[in-house]
C-alpha cells in the first residue's frame, strides 16, 4: 500500500513553503515519526516526518523548490515494521546510520528516542563530538547554516525564505519611498540620561504614531487595505545566524521602558537562536534600522500583507540653522518609509513621518508615558 506525504497546510493564510533538505533518499526504509525532509514556511523550518513505517518510494520535490500547501512531496510504501532485535546497526535510520559513519560515533552507544527505541538522526547529532563546533556540524546532514571562518556563511535556510519573501514583496507591491530628517538632540540626551537606545525611543515613537495614524498600520486582503486595531511590531535583528523579524505585541498598551525591556529580550533570544516560530508571525509593521552600521539612509521592502515599512539610518553631526538664524551642528537622523502604493498615497507617508519626528523632537512625552 502506498502512502503520500504532502505539504503540510500550516494556518489558514499558508499558501506555500520552501522545501530545504531531505534526510532520505529514494529506497531507504523509514519508521513512522522519522524526519523525511525539513520546510521552510513563513519563518520557521518545519520537520516531515514519515505517517507510518516503509520505504520511500519517489520524492516529488527538489531542494530548494517552492512547494504549495497540499501539494505531494513523497510517496512511501507501507512495511512491516523493523525487528527491534536486529541491533543498534540495524535499528536506526538511514541518514542516522550514515552520519554516524562520518562522525565515527558507535551506535550501540547511542539511546534511540524514534519509535521501539529507534536511533534516529537527532539522537546521532546529539552525540556527535563537540570539540570542534564548526568542523562537526560541516559532517552533518543540512548544516548549510553553520558560519563560514569568513563569517560570512549566514543560515542558508534563512536567506532563502527571507528571498522568497523580498521576491514576493518586490513583485506584487507597488512600492514608493519618503524620507524626513530628524534633529535627536533631545533623544541623545534623554538616552544617555536614562540607559535607554535610540531604537527603543524609534520604537515608542512608531507606536504612538500608529495610534495617531491607524491607516497605517493597515494590510492588504487581495483588494483593499484593512486596518488592524492591534500594534505588533517586527523589528530587523541580525545575527550571525541570519536576519530574523521578531515581533513586540500589542505596542499601543506599552511605555517606554516596557518596550525597552521587551526589544532587549526578543533580540538576545535572536542571537541565541532561541526564537520560536510564534514570535517572529504577525507583524503589522515593521522597523528595521541600519544606523549602528553607519548607513545614512536606505529604502527597505515591505513585508506583505503590511502596508509599510521604515528604515532608520544613523545619526550624524550636520550643520544646520537654529532658531536665531545662526549655523550649528546638531545630531540628524534620516528617517525612509516604504509604503504600499494601494493602500497608502505621499500626503500618508508623510503625515506618518511627521508624527513619528515630532516625537522623537519632544520625546519627554515619550519618557513621561
Amino acid at each position: 500500500m502506498s502512502v503520500k506525504v504532502r505539504m503540510p497546510n500550516r494556518h489558514e493564510a499558508m499558501e506555500e513553503g520552501t522545501l530545504l533538505t531531505w534526510r532520505v533518499a529514494v529506497g531507504d526504509q523509514v519508521r513512522c515519526g522519522e524526519v523525511l525532509a525539513e520546510v521552510a514556511v513563513d519563518m520557521e523550518t518545519v520537520a516531515i516526518e514519515a505517517p507510518a513505517d516503509g520505504q520511500v518510494v519517489s520524492l516529488a520535490v527538489a531542494e530548494g523548490a517552492a512547494v504549495a500547501a497540499g501539494e505531494l512531496l513523497a510517496v512511501l510504501t507501507a512495511a512491516e515494521p523493523a525487528d527491534a532485535s536486529a541491533g543498534a546497526g540495524g535499528h536506526a535510520s538511514p541518514a542516522a546510520r550514515k552520519l554516524a559513519r562520518d562522525l565515527s560515533i558507535d551506535l550501540a552507544r547511542i539511546h534511540g528516542s524514534g519509535p521501539g527505541g529507534r536511533v534516529v538522526l537527532a539522537d546521532v547529532e546529539r552525540a556527535r563530538p563537540r570539540r570542534n563546533p564548526n568542523a562537526a556540524a560541516s559532517a552533518a546532514v543540512g548544516a548549510p547554516e553553520t558560519p563560514s571562518p569568513r563569517g560570512d556563511g549566514k543560515a542558508v535556510r534563512i536567506r532563502r525564505l527571507i528571498a522568497r519573501k523580498m521576491e514576493e514583496s518586490w513583485n506584487t507591491i507597488p512600492h514608493f519611498y519618503v524620507t524626513m530628517t530628524v534633529d535627536m538632540t533631545d533623544v541623545i540626551r534623554f538616552r544617555k540620561d536614562l540607559g535607554f537606545t535610540i531604537n527603543d525611543f524609534i520604537l515608542a515613537a512608531t507606536s504612538h504614531a500608529l495610534q495617531e495614524q491607524p491607516w497605517v498600520n493597515s494590510r492588504w486582503n487581495g483588494e483593499r487595505g484593512i486596518e488592524q486595531k492591534q500594534i505588533d511590531l517586527a523589528m530587523a535583528v541580525e545575527s550571525e545566524r541570519g536576519l530574523f523579524y521578531p515581533v513586540l505585541r500589542n505596542c499601543e498598551q506599552f511605555n517606554l521602558r516596557q518596550l525597552s525591556r521587551q526589544a532587549d529580550a526578543l533580540a538576545e533570544k535572536a542571537h541565541q537562536g532561541t526564537l520560536v516560530s510564534e514570535e517572529m508571525e504577525g507583524g503589522t509593521f515593521t522597523v528595521t534600522n541600519m544606523g549602528m552600521l553607519g548607513v545614512e539612509s536606505f529604502g527597505a521592502l515591505v513585508t506583505p500583507p503590511q502596508a509599510a515599512v521604515l528604515a532608520v539610518g544613523t545619526v550624524k553631526g550636520e550643520i544646520v540653522v537654529d532658531d536665531q538664524g545662526e549655523p550649528a551642528v546638531a545630531p540628524i537622523m534620516r528617517l525612509t518609509l516604504s509604503a504600499d502604493h494601494r493602500i497608502l498615497d505621499g500626503a500618508d507617508a508623510a503625515g506618518f513621518l511627521g508624527t513619528i519626528k515630532s516625537y522623537l523632537e519632544a520625546p519627554i512625552v515619550l519618557v513621561a508615558d
